[in-house]
């Protein structure tokens, strides 16, 4: 049988080390266009299932998944004619070995072929009618409706998608995400594609490195609570002992 508060100060010590680990992930990814701040989200999980039922029963804290914000980063100007920032919800749509990704870093170039792709695994970007391609040295411009315009001529629209429920795409990298096999994706008609940006990520590091001192500090509660416990058994097991 476990001692309860050994149990629950270990489970404290093991969330907080996911949370900060999340935190780790959002401050070296802050500088990443169209990343999305990920939390631990930790819950609290009765001991015993019976007396939880009573309301009686000692409790837990336990990771259970991963909530990604999906508040909009600030639009930084680029002039890059390639770079590609959404003003609205919504994902661009890119061909992934997987099937489709969306992502919000709309930091796109053109490879030798004039495909388009994106900078962060050169995955090609996606229009109405497939792969989006551009000649090499013609003159681009994307308006806000995501049509393509090259020298003049409208040859595609960017493709933005959305999903039904939020909570239904997979991150890949934070930045990059697919969908769940039951979720269902709703394409926008007339998103708000702004040319020459990019979306910042949506982390802010002042909060992230005040949230790391306060985990610390409840680290070191919970690492006090599990050695005070372990001094006070110690000493309860010598005070049972049979004197000689």
């Amino acid at each position: 049988m476990t001692d309860k508060i050994f149990e629950i100060g270990e489970a404290g010590l093991e969330s907080s080390d996911q949370r900060v680990r999340k935190l780790m992930d959002n401050m070296v990814n802050s500088e990443v266009p169209g990343y999305k701040k990920s939390e631990a989200i930790i819950r609290g999980f009765p001991l015993e299932l019976e007396a939880a039922t009573q309301r009686i029963s000692s409790v837990k804290p336990q990771a259970d998944g991963t909530f990604y914000n999906n508040i909009h980063g600030a639009l930084i100007k680029t002039d890059n004619k390639f770079d590609l920032a959404l003003g609205s919800d919504g994902y661009f749509v890119l061909a992934g070995p997987w099937g489709e990704g969306y992502t919000r870093d709309g930091r796109f170039r053109l490879d030798q072929d004039g495909r388009l792709l994106t900078v962060a695994g050169n995955y090609p970007v996606l229009g109405e009618n497939g792969p989006i391609i551009v000649s090499q040295g013609a003159e681009v411009e994307v308006n806000q409706t995501g049509e393509i315009k090259v020298d003049g001529m409208v040859i595609d629209r960017v493709r933005v998608a959305n999903p039904e429920v939020q909570d239904s795409l997979v991150p890949l990298n934070g930045s990059i995400f697919k969908r769940k096999d039951a979720a269902v994706m709703q394409e926008i008609e007339s998103p708000r594609v702004i040319q020459g940006y990019v979306e910042a990520s949506n982390v802010n590091i002042i909060e992230q490195m005040v949230e790391m001192v306060a985990l610390e500090r409840t680290y070191k509660i919970n690492a006090e609570t599990i050695k005070t416990r372990g001094e006070m058994l110690t000493r309860a097991m010598e005070l049972g002992r049979p004197t000689q």
